[in-house]
């Protein structure tokens, strides 16, 4: 087919305008709501809270359980028990990432949490991924955390930077 025969198709079959939103058509990917998760996570709760209790961590064990579910309510179930105890590092990542985009101190906030959970998980032993699973998500919660830190120390020295007081 020639350059003007093509021209010509295409004038002859003009695009089919659909009225309304250009978007209705289109698929979204959107979590469901995982009750099986938040009522798995809350029978862990005491737990957690004791062992949480025992380490002395600064932020209130109320605050962390309470990012934990909302973390937990959207983040994949799998078939049958065990979701919140081996964690997938894929789901782990779009699920933190999703909480970071759409709220920055919700996701910084939930990954420290989930540091929290994950420490438990495997100190308690009730931790039944892999290893190599173990690993990943455990990195991916250290690395948003490390740019967590590195953002709040650059913050801080500019703040703390002399030239930010010369007022010449």
């Amino acid at each position: 087919m020639t350059r003007k025969q093509r021209r010509l198709a295409a004038r002859r079959k003009p695009a089919r305008k659909q009225p309304g939103s250009p978007v209705k058509g289109t698929r979204r990917e959107t979590a469901h709501a995982s009750p099986g998760n938040v009522s798995e996570l809350q029978a862990l709760t005491p737990a957690f809270t004791c062992w949480y209790r025992e380490h002395w961590f600064r932020t209130d064990v109320r605050v962390v359980l309470k990012s934990l579910t909302m973390f937990f309510r959207f983040y994949p179930a799998s078939k049958g028990s065990g979701a919140i105890t081996a964690l997938e590092p894929a789901d782990v990542a779009a699920r933190l990432a999703s909480l970071i985009l759409g709220t920055l101190h919700e996701g910084i906030t939930a990954t420290y949490c989930m540091m929290h959970f994950l420490r438990f998980l495997r100190d308690s032993g009730r931790w039944s991924g892999d290893e190599e699973s173990f690993r990943a998500v455990h990195g991916i919660l250290t690395d948003i955390i490390g740019l967590d830190l590195r953002v709040a120390l650059r913050d801080m020295q500019v703040t703390a930077s002399p030239r930010a007081y010369d007022l010449r």
